[in-house]
């Protein structure tokens, strides 16, 4: 549900491969945990294959980011589409979560780096 992509000294990107609900937002909070190595580092969300997110996964999307808070690094979130980016607006959460389009990871990654990405989506 959570594939990590690409893996650097101060990035990690993720691409999230299932919608985000009650059923299965504890197991991507696990697989999140156990992924990586967190501190100092750029973390990024990739939505592109993502099309809904229940009240559940916004909660786990919160944890994620106080965890990562607490390790001095920051959640970047990639490709959000529209009606969750609607959500997130209304429920406030635009100031909570640092949003992008995949057009701006270039100000984040290499182009090696953003190749990788690509060919991962």
């Amino acid at each position: 549900m959570l594939k990590e992509v690409l893996t650097t000294n101060h990035i990690i990107y993720f691409l999230i491969e299932e919608n985000i609900k009650m059923e299965n937002a504890p197991i991507f909070y696990d697989e999140f945990i156990k992924s990586n190595d967190y501190l100092g580092k750029k973390v990024f969300f990739d939505f592109s294959k993502i099309n809904f997110i229940d009240s559940s996964g916004i909660g786990i999307l919160i944890r994620c980011a106080d965890y990562l808070r607490e390790r001095s690094s920051e959640l970047i979130f990639v490709s959000v589409n529209k009606s969750m980016n609607t959500v997130f607006r209304l429920a406030g959460l635009n100031q909570f979560f640092y949003i992008i389009e995949k057009e701006e990871l270039n100000q984040y990654l290499k182009k090696e780096e953003l190749e990788k990405v690509a060919s991962n989506r």
